[in-house]
């Protein structure tokens, strides 16, 4: 099982690597855009609400941990330029989109989201992934559907256990996006936002195939967007994607 969950890993980035992008660019670019801005936004929101008369010793202590989180987005990146090693742990991955969730609770509030998760899962949904990474991911989509519902709206997960695979359905009742522009998500460098670096998805499939899975976007004008990520449940790290022939 180990044998085939890596190989399923590797063929997977094979794939992503064929597809004519700059890969390892790409990686390098998207990891430090998205695992450090989300961090220095939570800090800013903190300091926001300190200032205007919340809880210091909260706002320091969610700090705090915020910028844990930074310092090891740098470790990580250091290593980044040699090679990409996930670091697999056994978690509950209700508890990750739990957390993705409640780190963007300002937000989701502020726009007049509301939120579902459905489980699909016989017992606890406890996987073997990086959590780091996968949680990056969750956050970068869940970000997708706030900005995509300015007015409001309903962000719904949906976590569905396959034989091999978890699944995660993000799904949001947005503006969905025009279907000539669809085929060109993913692709780096091209965004559909004023402010956007085009980095968010590629960054996600990169992860994605990284636990040996993939990340599919079906949408279409007016009718919101749902993203499928899939990933293996007992994965096996990829060491170092320079070696993959």
């Amino acid at each position: 099982m180990e044998f085939e969950s890596s190989t399923k890993s590797k063929e997977a980035l094979q794939t992503l690597k064929d597809s004519g992008s700059d890969f390892e660019g790409s990686l390098i670019a998207s990891t430090l855009a998205h695992e450090i801005r989300n961090p220095l936004q939570c800090i800013r929101l903190q300091l926001d609400l300190a200032a205007r008369g919340g809880s210091v010793n909260d706002a320091l202590r969610n700090i705090k941990d915020h910028v844990s989180r930074l310092e090891s987005v740098v470790h990580k990146v250091q290593k980044l330029t040699e090679k990409f090693v996930t670091h697999l742990e056994k978690v509950n991955l209700k508890n990750i989109v739990d957390s993705a969730l409640s780190s963007l609770q300002f937000w989701l509030s502020a726009s007049g989201i509301e939120t579902r998760t459905h489980l699909d899962w016989e017992g606890s949904p406890l996987c073997f992934l990086d959590k780091e990474l996968v949680e990056q991911v969750l956050l970068n989509l869940f970000m997708n559907a706030i900005q995509a519902m300015p007015a409001g709206g309903t962000l719904s997960v949906y976590i569905t256990e396959e034989i091999e695979h978890v699944v995660i359905e993000v799904s949001d009742t947005g503006t969905g996006i025009p279907s000539d522009l669809l085929t060109k998500i993913g692709t780096p460098f091209f965004t559909t936002k004023p402010d956007g670096n085009g980095l968010g998805i590629a960054f996600c499939k990169t992860i994605a195939a990284l636990h040996g899975g993939s990340l599919e976007v079906s949408s279409a004008r007016g009718s919101g967007t749902q993203i499928t990520l899939r990933i293996l449940k007992d994965s096996t790290p990829v060491e170092d994607i320079e070696n993959v022939q």
